[in-house]
């Protein structure tokens, strides 16, 4: 089988253990928009071009990190997000963590929490997170500018319902009075509180069912792909497919394309690109087929799948794995109508 080299530009891959993975993904992947409409809110990640060697050096000695994450019981993909941050904002050599998810109230009532406040050299930061995927519900390039038309896997979600929440509750808390105030009492050296939104995750567009895999892996066609407005330029990308479609194209894979396995990703293999060890991933595609079909049988929860491809490191032949080319949400034929809580 001719085995494809690890490209240098991918830098994931280069990173033994995926937790750091998984932080760089954090650092480095781009944000969901370039900019939140009616906010004066920064865009986040902030370009940090020195940040490579700290996670080379972390993924040499991943001890505080794998520390850090194993004091943190749930499971949730979002909570394991802000872990990954707070870790970062509390060993980058260029922050400084002041406080992490510190409540505002009034009276008896809370209005809401910082994520995070921090200081990033003479800058104070208030800094909102959130990891998200969201598919879109259309075709139409038009509509498909529009947030409303990109939901969660679960369909509860809907993309503008959440950057509304966002720009009108949790961004401008600083800027409430009682935020004002309790942040000029834990921190009177501050004369001014900049807004950042870290907002990263992935976006899939309905796969058209004609397409082989190789049609889809091609960097022209995703790139081809429709944006909703005020999207990232360079914001990770991928698709959705019914189940009765993804059953055929699987089937065709295995026919046109040798080199190619279909996996099923767990939640803690969603945010960086997934590396595999040389395993023997071949899978019958009947098999495939019918983990997929018990599976969404079972639970009624779309499945996130990914395309992956024997690589080796350059000029490393024998440092074989399998690498991520393609990923993916498999959904239920009725999806979205027949849902349920993920």
């Amino acid at each position: 089988m001719l085995i494809a080299p690890l490209a240098d530009t991918d830098p994931f891959h280069l990173l033994r253990h995926q937790a750091v993975r998984d932080l760089a993904w954090c650092c480095l992947s781009p944000p969901l928009l370039q900019e939140l409409s009616g906010s004066n809110a920064h865009i986040l990640p902030l370009v940090d071009t020195n940040i490579w060697p700290w996670l080379q050096a972390l993924d040499k000695q991943p001890a505080a990190l794998m520390n850090a994450l194993a004091q943190v019981k749930s499971t949730r993909l979002g909570i394991y997000y802000e872990t990954l941050w707070r870790f970062y904002f509390t060993h980058s050599p260029h922050w400084q963590l002041l406080a992490h998810n510190f409540p505002i109230n009034r009276g008896k009532a809370t209005l809401g929490a910082f994520d995070f406040l921090c200081r990033h050299g003479d800058d104070y930061w208030h800094i909102e997170t959130a990891v998200k995927f969201y598919l879109c519900d259309t075709l139409d390039p038009q509509q498909a500018q529009d947030w409303h038309h990109w939901i969660g896997p679960n369909s509860h979600d809907r993309f503008d319902l959440k950057l509304a929440r966002l720009r009108d509750h949790q961004l401008p808390l600083h800027q409430t009075p009682e935020g004002h105030t309790a942040l000029q009492q834990r921190f009177p050296q501050a004369d001014q509180w900049r807004s950042g939104l870290c907002l990263q995750g992935y976006l899939f567009s309905p796969a058209p069912a004609t397409l082989s895999i190789n049609q889809l892996t091609s960097a022209e066609y995703i790139h081809s792909l429709p944006r909703a407005l005020h999207s990232h330029a360079s914001q990770a990308l991928g698709f959705w497919w019914y189940l009765r479609d993804f059953l055929t194209l699987i089937a065709d894979t295995k026919l046109t394309n040798a080199k190619f396995n279909w996996i099923v990703l767990e939640r803690e293999q969603w945010f960086s690109p997934v590396q595999l060890p040389d395993v023997n991933l071949t899978i019958e595609v009947e098999l495939l087929s019918q983990q997929l079909m018990h599976q969404l049988h079972q639970t009624k929860r779309p499945l996130m799948v990914a395309a992956v491809i024997e690589s080796c490191l350059e000029n490393d032949e024998k440092n074989i794995i399998w690498r991520e080319q393609l990923r993916g949400f498999v959904v239920p034929d009725d999806w979205p109508q027949n849902h349920s809580n993920p």
